[in-house]
């Protein structure tokens, strides 16, 4: 079970990407829409969530990943965090910094990276 969402955030076309190209490559997911993180982590775990797929483009949302990251270890979610989008790009750490699983830079290694973990939770 998948997610993908956009956070905080209000450029939706990253994510548009990733989504037609997770679906292209036979993936089912759901598609969050905008969330914020309240919002998002208890969607996330009432839908039993096991790959979530973060996109921003804005440096502030992505600073909102590590609430999201925090709630989700502390509910033993078990939920793993892919994050994408510009500030991910700008600063090749930032995804560990807010706490995230992996980062994707780009709609088709985001399918590379939940083909593994999907291997990896078989």
């Amino acid at each position: 079970r998948s997610a993908i969402v956009l956070l905080n955030d209000y450029h939706a076309l990253g994510k548009r990407i990733v989504y037609s190209v997770m679906r292209a490559s036979g993936f089912e997911l759901f598609d969050y829409g905008r969330m914020d993180v309240d919002q998002l982590v208890e969607r996330a775990i009432a839908d039993r969530i096991r790959v979530l797929m973060i996109s921003v483009l804005m440096l502030p949302s992505a600073l909102r990943v590590s609430e999201v990251c925090a709630r989700l270890r502390s509910a033993d979610s078990g939920i793993r965090v892919l994050v994408g989008g510009a500030p991910f790009l700008f600063d090749a750490q930032l995804w560990r910094e807010v706490g995230a699983d992996a980062m994707g830079q780009s709609a088709s290694e985001a399918v590379t990276i939940v083909e593994r973990w999907m291997g990896e939770m078989a």
